[in-house]
């Protein structure tokens, strides 16, 4: 059968999930929950007592169904969740993917575009609550501190993340939570800990945090966690597969498989129409990429006295080879500081997640203290 659609009973299936880790392993979490937005996927980090942080994910895309007697009976045989909105059900998440690419037509849509609610989609809102529900359960204490990510207004496009903002935090804060809103780029510098070296020695959450999402990517320039300069860039992962769709005729589904699946940028076989046109679009992005960096950098390299490194992370940037092309993009371009590496997030799928998580603790503490 299939897992049911109303909001209310995918919400006490995955708080049942949590509840009896807690019970049966004994594992204990600190307050405070990193929760990552993004265009492709929705993740949300808990860290236990020891240290260890766990991640709960779901993917942020849906297949639309219109209601019918044999979409019915297909739900009814299958064991998809699935949501129903008004006059079409939705199939949720990983299952939306295979779907689709069992039955070989239609497209899979996101609640989420660029970075941001999709204003094409009017039930936007309704379904991105669906899957966070699903994967955050409840708060484990009153009013547990929230960090959710945003991105940064794009520098290549008019859009504006504050009502995305407000919409999120108002949902978030209904169900529970006392949220906050962080950006997506800080957040790997509160888990990777970028490091600029100088003649005085180390200095900390220092250096550019490169989020490459589905949607968007999300960059910082950080100064000993500070936060100088934000932005971000539209045309990332889902733009990637939308060009090489257009460019080969294979289905957008079946190019993310393949992106996700088999694609080496390191290894890259030229005989696969749709592995040869990742492997262009990827350099075309990551030029793109670079000489915003340098132009929206430009004014703060007499901020920055040392060698920085450049850390990333994101979905997107989880090709084999990613950091080694985006390496070979730098050195086509005159950088307003001196670069000493690229570092890949130990955890590249969760570092957003991590770090929003380790902000929410953090208020969690600060809260404890003026108590």
């Amino acid at each position: 059968m299939a897992n049911t659609a109303k909001t209310e009973d995918v919400k006490v299936q995955e708080v049942e999930e949590v509840k009896n880790a807690k019970n049966n392993d004994g594992v204990k979490f600190k307050p405070g929950v990193g929760l990552d937005i993004g265009t492709s996927n929705i993740v949300v980090a808990r860290q236990t007592e020891d240290g260890t942080f766990v991640n709960r994910f779901h993917r942020n895309m849906l297949y639309p169904l219109a209601i019918s007697d044999e979409s019915a009976d297909l739900l009814d045989r299958s064991d998809y969740l699935f949501v129903k909105v008004k006059d079409k059900y939705y199939i949720v998440g990983e299952d939306a993917l295979k779907l689709v690419n069992a039955i070989g037509r239609g497209e899979v849509v996101r609640p989420m575009q660029d970075g941001i609610l999709n204003p094409s989609l009017k039930e936007s809102s309704e379904l991105l609550f669906y899957i966070i529900k699903a994967v955050i359960g409840d708060p484990i204490i009153e009013n547990e501190p929230l960090r959710f990510s945003i991105p940064a207004n794009p520098v290549d496009r008019n859009i504006d993340n504050l009502f995305h903002k407000m919409v999120l935090n108002g949902f978030l804060t209904k169900i529970g939570y006392d949220s906050k809103a962080v950006n997506e780029a800080m957040c790997i510098a509160y888990d990777c800990n970028p490091i600029m070296k100088t003649d005085e020695g180390d200095a900390p959450l220092s250096g550019i945090c490169c989020s490459c999402g589905g949607g968007m990517w999300n960059l910082s320039l950080a100064f000993k966690g500070l936060s100088l300069v934000e932005f971000s860039c539209t045309k990332s992962g889902d733009y990637l597969d939308e060009q090489v769709s257009a460019a080969t005729g294979i289905s957008k589904n079946k190019v993310i498989k393949i992106k996700e699946k088999t694609l080496d940028l390191d290894n890259v076989d030229m005989s696969d129409r749709v592995q040869s046109a990742l492997s262009i679009y990827y350099d075309e992005m990551l030029d793109r990429m670079t000489h915003h960096i340098c132009n929206q950098f430009r004014d703060k390299s007499s901020e920055m006295d040392g060698e920085i490194e450049i850390v990333v992370a994101g979905g997107t940037s989880m090709a084999p080879g990613f950091c080694k092309r985006l390496e070979k993009s730098l050195r086509g371009v005159e950088m307003p500081f001196n670069v000493y590496r690229v570092r890949h997030s130990d955890n590249p799928f969760y570092s957003v997640s991590q770090g929003a998580c380790i902000r929410a603790q953090a208020d969690y503490l600060k809260n404890k203290k003026t108590k």
